[in-house]
């Protein structure tokens, strides 16, 4: 799937532009860097409560629970500052010294792909380009507004019933007004708790940051995302008064759905056979499926804030103008059908004697339970470990609930997982979890209940500051369907499926860095299937110091056996666009990605990728299907900067130099 970072990317790209002053930050500011846990946050808290304000970021040393590494890893974002106060909103400072940009992106693919050859039936109704526009406001971190729209690959952008994009979506946030934490109109996402309830943004779970198990909870939040499912529509706000924090929350928008009886009277959909969530709307069966039904959620939470400890109460309504009604298939039994529901969660956090507690308990309408409970714990200051259980009800339902979890869903499924963080020596780092887990019904592809366990372990060494290289070992096993036996019954078989690799980054000089990464991946089943893969590339990250420009570049080779042995690997891309694809079968892939500065105000992003196959004539299939060896693809992005029109003085324009 293609992934979207943009909300990660824009909260710290925020505090890149204007940094966080650590000497001021709140626990719930300190939160929002993402890449800090809760130990690492009141570790913090609690030194500058016995020793005063920092005075230099790289006394961050000297506090409990951090290194080298995670002062590196913050460094971009904050600041060491004396404590200013802070000056109230004022609209003509917002208007004189805020920042706008403006985006522009096209991009497609190359070589002709099936769906767009007009004898093809059922293909695709628009042009192969994607055309995306973004723009956004900002005044530091107290009001964001902006808007997005995008048509993807295949979708109609002008003809005589469809004029403009696909997709739009706007929004505007405005913080720390008087009571008002924060005031979200347009778009926006909603997280609390750990994610039973609500976590209508990006979630995700397991990682190389073993200790990065705890849902950050980042409550109501503007969106600006491409993603066009992950959000809610129409007001969101919280109010804050002493400890206690009161968030509520309307949303109302179309979705896509499947429909299966309509009112021939009156047009009205009575039945949809399912939710469509790719957001496309390229041939006639899914543009006839765009949004074609409401839904409508209110919500609200109250949280209550002591330096040592919080709790927390999430209620979620949401209801659907036509009914949810599907042929429910035996691993299906449990899943939501109707057109409302509810969640109610409690959610709680508190640390004592240096362990950080946290976790939620919640139940659906149908009084299903789902709870999780974990720890965060630095038993020395070269040894921590977080560990996690989780429990799902098979009936649990959540339609917004994104909790952590080996599968998608949060229901049907319990667990337990162990992680830790170890520096034996200097410059050493050991990261490793081990994450066991249980089905107690069955899966898509799974017919029976079922289980499994995932290993993990990473050494990072950082052999200079211009060096740094690890080695990771990830193992999973877990049960699947078998083919049929002389009975015709599938019964289940435990596969394994293994990654190694070894990965090193080193600066050549202070305008080249290079990276290179060697990656094998083996499946195995106990049908004597023993598939594999691999992976090797290079990597050259170029930076002139005389001329604006930046390059990134590389080359690629790979082999793997099957689908099942497919590699994934993170590229540089051009700005808001996050590509991570599947290598698999057999060939090379290239690309390069330039970004130039016109001027001070003008950016152009460039990237050119190619997959090249060696042992095919064909790549992908169905209305993707392109005839040949190789699939390119060119994107072409132009930002435009309008930051304060020229009205900033030296001291406001600092936090917005980089």
């Amino acid at each position: 799937d293609e992934l979207d970072y943009t909300t990660i990317y824009e909260d710290l790209t925020q505090f890149y532009n204007d940094p966080l002053n650590l000497n001021s930050a709140s626990k719930e500011d300190l939160d929002k860097l993402l890449v800090l846990n809760d130990f690492q946050i009141n570790s913090l808290i609690n030194y500058r409560t016995k020793f005063g304000s920092l005075l230099s970021l790289y006394e961050l040393q000297l506090v409990y629970g951090f290194d080298v590494d995670d002062i590196k890893r913050i460094a971009p974002f904050v600041t060491v500052e004396a404590v200013k106060t802070k000056s109230k909103l004022n609209l003509s400072r917002v208007l004189n010294y805020g920042s706008n940009q403006l985006f522009l992106k096209s991009q497609r693919v190359i070589e002709e792909q099936n769906g767009y050859m007009p004898d093809t039936k059922n293909g695709y109704l628009g042009s192969p380009y994607k055309i995306y526009t973004r723009y956004k406001f900002e005044y530091k971190n107290q009001i964001s507004a902006g808007f997005t729209a995008e048509n993807d690959p295949g979708e109609v952008f002008y003809n005589d019933s469809i004029k403009g994009f696909d997709y739009y979506t706007a929004h505007l946030q405005i913080n720390d007004i008087g009571i008002f934490k924060t005031i979200c109109l347009g778009d926006y996402q909603v997280g609390f708790g750990q994610g039973l309830v609500i976590n209508s943004g990006m979630a995700y779970s397991k990682s190389s940051y073993v200790m990065n198990i705890k849902k950050k909870g980042q409550g109501i939040k503007k969106y600006s995302s491409a993603d066009e499912n992950l959000f809610m529509r129409g007001a969101g706000t919280t109010l804050n008064y002493k400890n206690l924090d009161f968030s509520a929350f309307y949303s109302t928008k179309k979705i896509d759905a499947s429909v299966s009886i309509i009112d021939t009277i009156s047009e009205e959909v009575i039945n949809v056979s399912s939710f469509q969530n790719t957001g496309y709307h390229r041939t006639i069966s899914e543009f006839a499926d765009k949004h074609t039904i409401r839904e409508n959620v209110m919500g609200g939470n109250l949280t209550y804030n002591r330096e040592k400890y919080k709790i927390g109460l999430t209620y979620i309504n949401y209801f659907f103008d036509a009914e949810l009604s599907k042929d429910l298939k035996p691993y299906q039994t449990f899943d939501f059908v109707g057109n409302r529901n509810s969640n109610l969660g409690f959610d709680y956090q508190f640390v004592l004697k240096g362990i950080n507690f946290f976790g939620e308990i919640a139940a659906s309408e149908n009084n299903a339970i789902a709870y999780l409970n974990g720890a965060v714990m630095y038993i020395a200051p070269q040894v921590s470990v977080s560990v996690l259980h989780r429990n799902f009800s098979r009936d649990y339902q959540s339609y917004y609930g994104k909790a952590f979890s080996e599968s998608s869903s949060t229901s049907n499924e319990k667990g337990f997982y162990i992680g830790a963080e170890i520096l034996p020596y200097q410059k050493f780092k050991i990261s490793a979890y081990i994450d066991t887990y249980k089905f107690s019904w069955l899966k898509f592809g799974i017919n029976a209940p079922s289980q499994g366990v995932d290993y993990f372990a990473q050494l990072d060494y950082s052999m200079s500051r211009n060096v740094q290289m690890y080695v990771k070992f990830k193992n999973e096993i877990k049960s699947e369907n078998s083919p049929l036996d002389s009975l015709g019954l599938k019964n289940l078989t435990d596969v394994s499926n293994t990654n190694v690799r070894y990965h090193i980054s080193y600066q050549l000089t202070k305008t080249i860095t290079m990276k290179d990464r060697i990656e094998f991946k083996f499946y195995n089943n106990k049908l004597n299937t023993n598939d594999k893969g691999y992976l090797i590339y290079h990597d050259i990250i170029l930076k002139p110091l005389k001329i604006p420009l930046s390059i990134s570049f590389r080359y690629a080779m790979f082999e793997t056996d099957s689908y099942d042995t497919r590699i994934y690997a993170y590229e540089n891309d051009i700005l808001y666009a996050f590509s991570i694809p599947a290598y698999y079968s057999k060939g090379t892939r290239t690309y390069i990605t330039l970004k130039y500065t016109l001027t001070n105000g003008l950016d152009i992003w460039f990237n050119y990728g190619q997959f090249f196959y060696s042992n095919k004539d064909v790549v992908s299939s169905g209305l993707s299907e392109i005839q040949g060896n190789r699939k390119s693809e060119v994107k072409l992005q132009l930002v435009i900067k309008l930051d304060n029109l020229g009205k900033k003085n030296n001291s406001e324009s600092s936090a917005h130099s980089h």
